[in-house]
């Protein structure tokens, strides 16, 4: 038995493609059931849902699936009302309800509307409803061609501050080598996040009917860590898989979370698209890994265009994203600044470069 496990009150739960599709009912109306007996015990569940363009290929009778995105975000929108018609049947008949929520990467970027996101999601737990999100695909394309609800469902679980994240797919969960090219290769059961680095698996395993690969799902476990939030990753089309996850030590994958856990600003930096880059010196690099701000002198290039405010990538000599952050600066005066000492700034440019270029608590550092 997981015993860590027993305690998570918040779950997010994402359903792949491969889930939804599968011709046994009795699968989706398994884990729907499973997930109205969590809320019999007081808990709270957010699911996130893949699957609108594969029902909407369903409905239309589309064989194959376009890569036109017109074609994409049309199939999204018949798809869509099929995939909460079939959420709301089976859980009115739980006598819980359901409330649609369509979510852009414009929405997670702009700081008011995530924030406003958290409100409205809170508002539905509390009221024991039963959260259902998805991508906006009928309006985003760049969602549509990355199929990224992995990482939206982290999203989420770091926005809810859950203690658990679930994500079922068509796969047991993370072997130490790709299990499609070898046939040796071993389920791991359970490994701490940061222990991963010390893994050089090939995750590219993916499924035919979804958009995402299993990299993902990886992606989606370390960010999920930022929270503090348990990741579990499962063959969602196993019978009794959600019971199963919490009483079997066999049965998926469980990544442990580090034990650090960083503020709701920084989280979402980590989730939100930069808009420029800078390139930044050894000791600038040092600098932020050790805690420290980051300071105008440690800039080497400016690379696209940015605004006071913008969130920006902060890149080692390799052009490596090594942090993210909140810039005090454009980066026309960034350039300005580029290459002077501290105290040339100060004398040439005036007392408005006084400051750092992004403070300490506006910096994220990425992982590798």
């Amino acid at each position: 038995m997981r015993i860590e496990l027993n305690k998570a009150k918040k779950i997010v739960i994402k359903l792949g493609s491969s889930i939804i599709d599968n011709q046994d009912a009795m699968i989706i109306n398994g884990i729907c059931t499973s997930v109205t007996e969590f809320l019999k015990e007081n808990k709270e569940v957010i699911l996130v849902t893949s699957g609108a363009i594969s029902q909407g290929m369903k409905v239309m009778d589309v064989k194959n699936k376009p890569k036109d995105i017109k074609k994409l975000q049309s199939l999204a929108a018949v798809g869509q009302q099929k995939l909460m018609l079939m959420y709301e049947k089976i859980f009115s008949e739980h006598g819980f309800q359901t409330a649609q929520v369509l979510i852009t990467h414009n929405d997670i970027n702009d700081r008011v509307r995530y924030l406003n996101i958290k409100g409205t999601l809170e508002e539905l737990l509390n009221n024991g409803v039963i959260p259902i999100i998805n991508e906006n695909d009928v309006v985003s394309t760049e969602e549509i061609k990355l199929g990224d609800n992995d990482n939206l469902a982290s999203m989420i679980a770091n926005l809810v501050d859950a203690d658990l994240l679930i994500i079922l797919t068509d796969q047991k969960g993370m072997y130490h080598k790709n299990p499609d090219s070898y046939k040796d290769a071993k389920l791991i059961n359970r490994i701490k996040i940061e222990d991963l680095k010390d893994f050089d698996s090939d995750f590219s395993t993916h499924s035919e009917i979804g958009t995402g690969g299993f990299i993902t799902k990886i992606q989606a476990a370390k960010r999920a860590d930022l929270s503090n939030t348990y990741t579990v990753i499962a063959n969602g089309l196993e019978k009794n898989i959600i019971n199963n996850i919490f009483t079997n030590n066999d049965v998926g994958t469980l990544f442990i979370p580090s034990e650090k856990k960083i503020s709701a600003k920084k989280q979402w930096l980590d989730t939100t698209d930069s808009r420029g880059s800078i390139v930044i010196d050894d000791g600038a690099c040092k600098a932020i890994n050790d805690n420290n701000s980051l300071l105008l002198v440690g800039v080497s290039a400016v690379v696209g265009y940015f605004e006071k405010g913008d969130v920006i990538q902060c890149m080692d000599s390799n052009h490596s994203c090594i942090a993210k952050g909140i810039v005090n600066y454009s980066s026309r005066d960034v350039m300005r600044a580029k290459g002077k000492s501290a105290d040339a700034i100060a004398e040439e440019l005036g007392s408005e470069f006084s400051k750092e270029l992004i403070h300490v608590d506006n910096l994220i550092v990425i992982e590798t």
